[in-house]
């Protein structure tokens, strides 16, 4: 009896442990960080990775928090961890794990940015819109640092878009390019199972020095993202 009650206690502690971790910030390099935030997806808690960039002007975010009750905490933790504020924020889709905190941001006075498909989609899903647009592919010196939004194809969305930081070789692949530690392709109810593994291999084509891939869920450490994306489209597909 003494060993059950102890081994509910520490699966009660594991438990509470995952949902007090609400936010996690990783720094990648001098200049990128990824951050972590969780939901709940069909009874279990799912992490959603997103980068930022830090400029001489400021910090340029990378999607919003998928736990919208980290978007403030976010904001609060970069300014103290990097003495700057957050300046810009991109979404590269139109779902509520990249985009879901555009109302919060423009409520803040911060230039929110999305492409013209995606910004077109949140209208018609009657959700709150960047306040700017771009085209597909437009590229951003912000500060001295780099970085442009590029569009290979449907996949995930039809208007998921990747990052790429030249200077840094890392690709930011938000829901696009899945984890090389999950075994199957999560939601993939407004996805495009044809277009998506073609979406891949031209990603795989125009980038050919690729440090790093981060991956929108679960772990992005693990090597070998892009491969494994492929790999999962092809079980899907059979």
């Amino acid at each position: 009896m003494r060993i059950s009650l102890l081994t509910c206690l520490l699966l009660l502690f594991l438990v509470f442990s995952v949902y007090a971790q609400k936010l996690e910030i990783i720094p990648v390099n001098k200049r990128l960080c990824v951050y972590t935030t969780y939901h709940s997806y069909k009874g279990e808690t799912v992490s959603a990775n997103a980068l930022y960039l830090i400029t001489r002007k400021g910090v340029v975010l990378f999607d919003t928090p998928w736990d919208q009750t980290q978007n403030q905490p976010l904001l609060d933790s970069i300014e103290k961890k990097h003495r700057l504020k957050v300046i810009m924020v991109f979404a590269t889709h139109s779902h509520e794990d990249r985009a879901g905190g555009f109302g919060f941001f423009n409520r803040k006075g911060i230039p929110t940015y999305a492409s013209e498909q995606t910004n077109a989609i949140l209208k018609a899903e009657n959700k709150p819109l960047a306040s700017n647009a771009f085209k597909k592919g437009a590229k951003f010196d912000i500060g001295g640092e780099k970085f442009q939004l590029d569009y290979f194809g449907a996949g995930h969305t039809k208007d998921n878009l990747v990052v790429w930081f030249p200077e840094y070789k890392v690709l930011d692949g938000g829901c696009l390019i899945k984890s090389a530690a999950v075994t199957d392709l999560g939601f993939v109810g407004d996805a495009d199972l044809t277009a998506w593994p073609k979406t891949i291999l031209a990603i795989k084509n125009n980038y050919k020095m690729i440090r790093l891939v981060v991956a929108g869920h679960d772990s992005w450490q693990a090597p070998g993202a892009l491969d494994h994306t492929l790999e999962l489209l092809k079980k899907n597909n059979l």
